[in-house]
């Protein structure tokens, strides 16, 4: 019976060619025949380890890729936002200063039509 090891635990040299003996790679058993056997199943291990490393390689990439992606909408959206708050505040203060006016422009007009209405009344007489 093996003692339990760490991952890649027996090696193509640990095995006796043929003895059937048991090969636990990455914490799995895996029954191989031979040193050969033992030695593939070891590149195999290591080809799918690398090839696991490239894939998280360029999922990595594009996962980066779609955050600055995304940060540049929100930076253009924050710009276009400034933009609206800007002009949004110009007619606010355009309001202001016509709202400040309007009781002097009240007065004038009333001041007119208090006039228009006493001319045609000289005018008759």
């Amino acid at each position: 019976m093996l003692e339990k090891r760490s991952r890649m635990q027996v090696l193509a040299a640990d095995a006796p060619l043929g003895s059937g003996e048991l090969l636990i790679m990455n914490d799995l058993p895996v029954y191989k025949r031979g040193r050969n056997k033992i030695q593939e199943a070891i590149e195999e291990a290591e080809q799918k380890k690398r090839k696991n490393k490239i894939k998280n390689r360029i999922s990595a990439a594009k996962s980066r890729a779609r955050s600055q992606e995304h940060t540049r909408f929100l930076e253009e959206k924050v710009e276009q936002l400034r933009n609206e708050n800007a002009l949004l505040k110009k007619l606010l203060s355009l309001e202001a200063t016509a709202a400040e006016r309007l009781p002097e422009e009240r007065e004038v007009m009333q001041g007119k039509k208090a006039k228009q209405c006493l001319e045609p009344e000289e005018q008759h007489t």
